[in-house]
């Protein structure tokens, strides 16, 4: 036998109202977490994307700065200018009969550079094939069989 049981009492309404509003503002919470991290997610990725751009730019300016460094530094080393800079600090052009050599024992000069010999067209000499890379597979075979000194028939 079953007994069924009653509830001698009712749910007072404002905790009705409660379990209402708080199952109803839950999705409505969590919405707001979720927006609140794609916002800081995506600020995060807003002040990234604007660092890059300033490097970016910064590597730009730096690189001209150096061209025109660079400018400057081949205008003030141009031999125009290396002659002035001499002649103001009371250096003079020598002959060769004013020229004084030193001699340094023990010093041996250099080998000079001879440039290589180009291949020859012909094939025929240095840089040619091995004649191992050139016999065909018939002159070969008959090398091989003993049928004759290399020539093919």
């Amino acid at each position: 036998m079953k007994r069924r049981t009653i509830q001698a009492y009712k749910q007072a309404p404002w905790r009705l109202q409660l379990r209402f509003t708080g199952g109803s503002l839950l999705p409505l919470i969590g919405l707001l977490i979720v927006g609140g991290m794609y916002l800081a997610i995506s600020a995060r990725l807003t002040k990234a994307g604007r660092e890059v751009l300033d490097l970016e730019e910064e590597r730009s300016n730096l690189a001209r700065q150096q061209a025109e460094l660079t400018a400057t530094l081949a205008e003030l080393n141009s031999p125009e200018r290396m002659v002035e800079r001499a002649l103001a600090l009371g250096f003079k052009p020598v002959g060769p009969d004013q020229v004084q050599y030193i001699i340094v024992e023990g010093y041996e000069e250099p080998e000079p550079f001879v440039a290589p010999q180009p291949s020859s067209p012909s094939g025929v000499g240095e840089g040619s094939l091995s004649p191992a890379y050139t016999e065909t597979l018939g002159a070969w075979l008959y090398r091989r069989l003993g049928l004759g000194s290399g020539a093919e028939p």
